[in-house]
């Protein structure tokens, strides 16, 4: 049967099929009238070709198995499972919104979001997955046509984050087999630009497999490139199990990515579970400290103790995260660059050349008072001093560094 004659047509007596406005690997989504209420509901109709394949009407019933066990505000509602001449259907509450992928193709500076934006988007979809990952969902299939992005009425409403397909979510260790038999089958279990480097070998795929997947959400919204491309699947595939992610910064110059949230970002996707962030709410931690620390704490690290001088401080009745943006403007500004480097709780740490020579001194108990100004080229250079040389070694660079500057310039 064509499905596009089945518009004008109900389900039973319940709902009655107006348009597409989906389609998937398994079946068709309509744009479908509850008839008892009236309410505008989205339906899922698994496709008449797969009705008597065992394998896909089991995933299409794991699916909503899953998603009716499932009731979280970033969650999509279903509403209700049925069977309807042959074929199985899934019915849930419409979203007026569009997918994450539609924002990203037609977002500006080169279909990249904006490092505010992207962070409030990935913010409720974590807070979904931890509420399935501690109900033993894995959801096995992140990827930006799987979030729904629904603006809100209102002057300062947010975004409202919506979570769907759940078609391949692994429901504990007892579904282990079912999947495993779908996959013996030759069914692609998962996205291959989104999979991560265990999914891609076929190794079992547990929470941490999804956070890869947001890392790459989060570089693809932040740069407007995903971090592995190439001209065939199997290539991609390949490459996220071998290759490393250029840095945000090289691909998105322009993107003034905080190097915290890029440090977060990569360690999302390092090629080892161990090595990512071993739980969502973990992820989303990493991310609320990089956004706020990285301009207070790394960002500050990077610039001259000249420039903490002229900032006012908390008795000037200035809030103090005024000049965190300070700080990192003039971060910016002198060019510094943080390597990556994180804690055992994984909060960023910085390591640019001046916060080096700066522990340095710390280290060699050099507490004269506020460092005299030092140019700019000197950073590098005190930053290679050998330790052992300690705090006569640091007086002669800075001594040097005041002979080099040019007479009458002020810092």
């Amino acid at each position: 049967m064509n499905d596009t004659s089945l518009i004008g047509s109900t389900l039973g007596d319940r709902y009655r099929l107006l348009e597409i406005i989906g389609e998937g690997g398994m079946g068709r989504v309509y744009r479908a009238a509850q008839l008892a209420t009236g309410q505008s509901v989205a339906v899922k109709l698994l496709h008449p070709e797969f009705a008597d394949v065992e394998q896909v009407v089991q995933r299409f019933e794991r699916e909503a198995k899953v998603m009716t066990q499932l009731a979280h505000p970033h969650i999509v509602k279903v509403i209700e499972f049925g069977e309807w001449q042959g074929r199985l259907f899934l019915s849930m509450e419409l979203l007026g919104g569009k997918s994450l992928a539609d924002v990203i193709e037609r977002s500006k500076g080169g279909r990249r979001i904006t490092v505010k934006r992207a962070l409030a988007i990935m913010r409720p979809v974590l807070d979904a997955l931890e509420y399935a990952h501690a109900r033993g969902v894995v959801h096995r299939d992140m990827k930006p046509e799987n979030i729904m992005v629904i603006p809100n009425r209102g002057l300062l409403s947010r975004e409202n984050i919506k979570l769907l397909d759940f078609g391949i979510a692994k429901l504990g260790h007892h579904s282990e087999k079912a999947t495993q038999k779908l996959t013996q089958q030759g069914l692609i279990l998962g996205t291959p630009d989104y999979m991560s480097p265990e999914q891609a070998v076929g190794q079992d795929a547990d929470v941490r497999s999804d956070l890869y997947s947001c890392g790459v959400i989060l570089y693809q919204m932040l740069t407007g490139r995903k971090p592995f491309e190439a001209d065939s699947s199997l290539d991609v595939l390949v490459m996220h199990v071998n290759a490393q992610p250029r840095s945000l910064g090289a691909v998105a110059p322009g993107a003034s990515i905080p190097p915290g949230v890029e440090q977060v970002v990569l360690r999302a996707l390092a090629k080892r579970p161990a090595e990512r962030f071993q739980s969502a709410r973990e992820l989303r931690q990493g991310l609320e400290r990089a956004a706020v620390g990285d301009y207070s704490a790394a960002a500050v690290s990077g610039i001259d103790r000249t420039v903490l001088a002229m900032a006012p401080g908390p008795s000037a009745g200035r809030p103090v995260i005024r000049f965190a943006i300070m700080a990192a403007a003039m971060a910016m500004l002198f060019g510094h660059h943080l390597r990556p480097g994180f804690v055992g709780d994984g909060r960023p740490i910085a390591s640019s050349e001046t916060a080096v020579s700066a522990r340095k001194a710390r280290a060699t108990g050099a507490a004269e008072g506020p460092a005299p100004s030092r140019s700019r080229q000197s950073s590098p250079e005190l930053a290679r001093q050998s330790p052992e040389r300690g705090r006569n070694s640091i007086k002669q660079t800075r001594a040097a560094a005041s002979k080099r500057a040019p007479a009458g310039r002020k810092h």
